[in-house]
This record gives C-alpha cells, structure tokens and sequence, in this order.
C-alpha cells in the first residue's frame, strides 16, 4: 500500500530531504545535499551584494536527496504517493522555450546572469527604485499586496536588472521561472510553459500577481521600465495554483532513474518559508519565526475576518499563500544569521590572514585550526555574551546589514553599532546584535498587531532556534512572551511532507494533514520579566537609532 512521501526542501545553502509514513508522521529517511559550486564561492561577489546559484547544483542536489532516501529505506522508497518542493524565493533565472535555464547552454555555462538569481542578491536596488516610482504614477498600485513597496528581491526587480544589463540573454530568454517552478519542472519534465502550474506563493508574493487586477500588471506598465519584460509578461500565463494541488507526475525518466513509482504525483512549488510555517504548525493567532541566514516572520488570518484591509509596509499579503485557504502575511529580516555571520567573518580575518600564513604552523595543523575558530566562534561568543549583565549604557545596534524588509521596507538601510567604549569586547557587539534582531522582531510584531493581525502565540524553526539558546532567551524577554522551538529539525521539509500527503489524498485539507504531522514542541523559552523594562529602554534607543540612519541615508541617497 502506497503510503508514503517525500518532502523536499531547498534552502540557501544546501537542500534537504525526508522520507515519511503520511499514515502516522513516522519519518524513515532523511539527506542533506549541500550545493557544490555555491559551496565554492562561484558567481558570487558580497561586495556588490551579487548572489547567484547555477542550475546544475539543484540538479545534482536532487540526485544526491532521492539516492540517499531511497538507499536508507528502498521498500518504502519504491511505494511512494507524492512529493513536494519548496525552495528560496524569489530565486528567478531566464529560460528558453523548453523551460531551460540558459546557464545550461554551451555560451552562457559561466555568466552569472544566466543563473538563478538569489532571494538576498540585491543587485536590483536600481530596477526596484524604478518599479516603485511606476506604481506610485499608475492609477493601480501594482505593489499594495507588497505593503507598497516593491523590493530588490522581487521578481520583477532581478529579471528587469538582468534584461537590460545582458542583451545577449534578453534576446534569447523566453520567460523567467522561479526555483519553485523549477524543482517540480526537473521532476515531471515539463519542457513548456504550458505543461507548467505555477505557484500562487510566488507569483502572489513576489511577483506583483494580483486578482485584483487580473494577474501580473499589463504589458503597458513594464514597457517603460523595459520592452523585454513587458514581451516577457504577456508570456506568463495568468493562472497559478496553490501548494495543495498536482504540479504532474514524475517522469519516465525519473521514475526509471531513482525506482519510484511511476504515478507518483508532484506538488505545486512553494516558498520554503511558507513551507517552514506548515511546518512549524502555523494558525491564526500562532505566528511561525523562520529564523535562518534571513527571517521570515509569518501569520495566516482568515480572509472573512480581514475583509479588504490591506496591511501598509509588509512583504506579502497573498490570499491562498501559506495555507491555502488563509490569508498569508510574510514579514522578516533580510539578515538574520547572516548578521552573525558578518561578525564571525570580520573576527576571523586574523586567523584567515596571519595564522593561516604562519611558518609556525604546518598547513594541516593551519586549516584544522581555522575550521574549529570558525566553527566555534558563534558558540563561545554566545556563551560569554550570555554572562553580560545589560544596562540602559551598553553597546546596541541596528540589524540593516542588508537593507531593510519589514516594516516599511527599504533596500539601502544600514546597520549601525552604537555605544562602543575601550573596554568593549567582541562579545558586546556579539549581543548587541543579537539584541537588534530581537528588537528588529518586535518592530515587526508590533506593527502586525497595530494593524489587527494580533499573535498569541510564536514558535521559531530555523537553524537560529536551535544553535543559539541566547538569541531564543532575547526574543522571549523582548516579546515579554513565550516563544516554542518545533519539534522537527527540518520544518521547511516537513511543511513540504504535510502538502505531499495532502496532493497524495491522505488528507483533505493542509489543516488536517498538520494536526496528525505537526510533532509537539521541543523546547519552549519563558520570558525574564525582570529583563522587559530595560530592553524595553533601549529598545526605543533602537528605534530612535534606526530614524536617524533612515534620515541620513534619505540625505546622502
């Protein structure tokens, strides 16, 4: 009896995969596949905030995953009902007609142009600037569903920077398809835009698609920002579809390939985020955390309640996106870990660029003691910060390190460290960080709330919730609320799971699919009351910081 599922789940950096019983939630297989050429650095450049990934590690990821689980469980690999896609977004790239990526063609192998252009590639701040002055002329407002504003990890965005920038490509590109398209693409082998079912999540979020004005924006509107889109747009089919319903079915070829079955069916892509909120067992008034290299903070309302409002200043507001039969609301940060990150990188440098050149050392010893610094750093930072008693004087920080996404986004914001003294160490801008994205939390919270989506409850997933039980702590004393942890590792992947089992016919709607899927959660952060008034103080010092960078950006931009 065919009853199980596979979840797949393609993040930033590596792509995941879980095998499991959509009968009783047992999971029986798990893989991670990390992308090789990104892994390498390839066709990336941070300075000019260039991030592009090439098709063929999504491929070779999807080989590595389906091996892998069909290697640790081959008979309940071979029984198979259906699988799902969720991945980053928006993550465009130009293909030909056949739904091609033109990084797959013999002239176009190396241009970083012909690759998929990453969510956090803000190469596009112009494009958008320009998209956004469009909307605010036109006598629609193509970007309200995108708290009008529209941003450089749009799709729009990418796909007009990359068209006019790349002749070459324009004359040769066809339409530009999201990764979410893509993955279930490879996987039925639809060759045409025809044979493809787009994703609501995606075209509604990111993509400027609205019922409201019967799809994308006209031709009309794009002609002026660029002639190859505006072609571009009137190739799109004006349909799309929600994650609970048929992309296809796999193809000969991949059914012969990996021994699936060969009616297995294949879901409608979504966007990993919202795949992480199914997964993290999101409801009204349950609002999901994805806490990773950026953060999506998601709320679902039921659309009867919410009426007409549409919320000023978020990221998405789609009808059917998340869980199908809500309304969806994507906020977030576009740093996160990232912000971390960038402290550990400027921490290393002496480590990457004396230790690792030292004679002292052999080079065996050089890169062991490297890795350990960098894969230590982020814990024993967090564990020395833990120690710091904070009072209304210590250091703080803003979180734009990588421009602002909500509320009231804004790509060329900065992040600022404020309050330094001699005596300041690495593990006070440590905390100061993590304090900014707790307060970067609130700020969204808050103005959910303001608006009439209100949260009861929140409950993190991401690799953040689990690694760092200080930046967990800081949220519950910000929020002056309880925050739960998920009790699966892998939350996009599960959420990708819980919409197989619904496309498979195991369940009827993702609601019912969560309730049996969903495990309890694994830990659960109570709020230090006694810390709320004083981060309660220097969250207006952050608030009162953050106008007066947004001032000066305004000023000098």
């Amino acid at each position: 009896m065919k009853r199980y599922v596979i979840g797949l789940d393609y993040g930033t950096d590596s792509a995941r995969g879980l095998l499991v019983d959509a009968v009783d939630g047992c999971e029986l297989a798990s893989a991670v596949a990390p992308y090789r050429r990104w892994g390498r650095g390839e066709y990336c450049d941070a300075s000019k905030s260039q991030f592009r990934q090439h098709p063929s590690d999504y491929a070779e990821a999807l080989d590595e995953l389906l091996r892998s689980l069909r290697g640790q469980c081959p008979e309940a690999f071979a029984a198979v009902a259906a699988i799902a896609v969720d991945t980053t977004s928006s993550t465009p790239c130009l293909v030909d007609e056949r739904m091609r990526p033109l990084a797959l063609r013999e002239e176009f192998a190396d241009d970083p142009d012909a690759m998929f252009v990453l969510w956090k590639d803000h190469t596009a701040e112009c494009e958008a600037a320009r998209i956004d002055a469009a909307c605010r002329e036109s006598e629609t407002c193509y970007s309200m569903f995108s708290g009008g504003h529209y941003s450089s990890e749009g799709y729009w965005s990418k796909v007009i920077h990359i068209l006019n920038g790349n002749p070459r490509l324009a004359r040769e590109a066809c339409i530009a398809i999201e990764q979410c398209d893509y993955i279930p693409a490879l996987l039925t082998g639809a060759d045409s835009i025809s044979s493809m079912r787009l994703s609501h999540c995606a075209a509604g979020s990111k993509s400027m698609w609205s019922e409201r004005w019967g799809g994308y924006p006209p031709a009309e509107f794009f002609e002026p920002l660029s002639p190859a889109a505006a072609r571009m747009s009137e190739r799109l089919p004006r349909d799309n579809y929600t994650s609970d319903n048929i992309f296809g079915t796999v193809s000969k070829d991949m059914a012969s390939r990996y021994g699936l079955p060969a009616d297995v069916r294949v879901a409608v892509g979504i966007i990993d985020a919202h795949a992480g909120a199914i997964g993290a067992g999101i409801r009204e008034r349950r609002m999901a955390l994805n806490l990773g290299t950026s953060a999506c903070h998601m709320a679902v309302v039921d659309p009867q309640r919410l009426g007409d409002r549409v919320i000023e200043g978020v990221f998405g507001q789609v009808d059917g996106s998340i869980i199908p039969s809500m309304t969806g609301f994507e906020t977030g940060m576009s740093a996160f870990g990232d912000l971390y990150a960038w402290l550990r990188r400027v921490l290393m440098f002496a480590v990457d660029e004396i230790v690792c050149r030292s004679e002292a050392l052999d080079d065996t010893a050089k890169i062991q003691l490297a890795e350990e610094c960098r894969e230590r750093m982020l814990a024993r930072l967090g564990d020395e910060a833990s120690k710091i008693r904070l009072d209304i004087d210590s250091p703080f920080a803003t979180d734009w390190i990588n421009g602002r996404r909500t509320p009231s986004p804004k790509d060329n914001m900065w992040c600022g460290i404020m309050g330094l003294r001699l005596g300041s160490g690495a593990a006070d801008i440590y905390l100061a960080l993590v304090e900014a994205t707790a307060f970067a939390t609130k700020a969204i919270v808050d103005h959910l709330s303001a608006n009439g989506i209100e949260a009861d409850e929140f409950v993190a997933i991401g690799g953040i919730s689990r690694k760092s039980p200080l930046a967990m702590q800081m949220l519950s004393d910000v929020l002056g609320r309880r925050v739960d942890v998920a009790g699966c590792r892998e939350s996009c992947a599960l959420g990708a799971v819980i919409l197989a089992s619904v496309v498979g016919g195991f369940y009827d709607s993702v609601q019912k699919a969560q309730h049996v899927l969903c495990p309890p959660v694994e830990r659960s952060y109570e709020p230090q009351m006694s810390m709320h008034g004083i981060l309660m103080q220097r969250y207006a010092r952050y608030r009162a910081a953050g106008d007066f960078t947004e001032n000066t950006v305004n000023t000098y931009n």
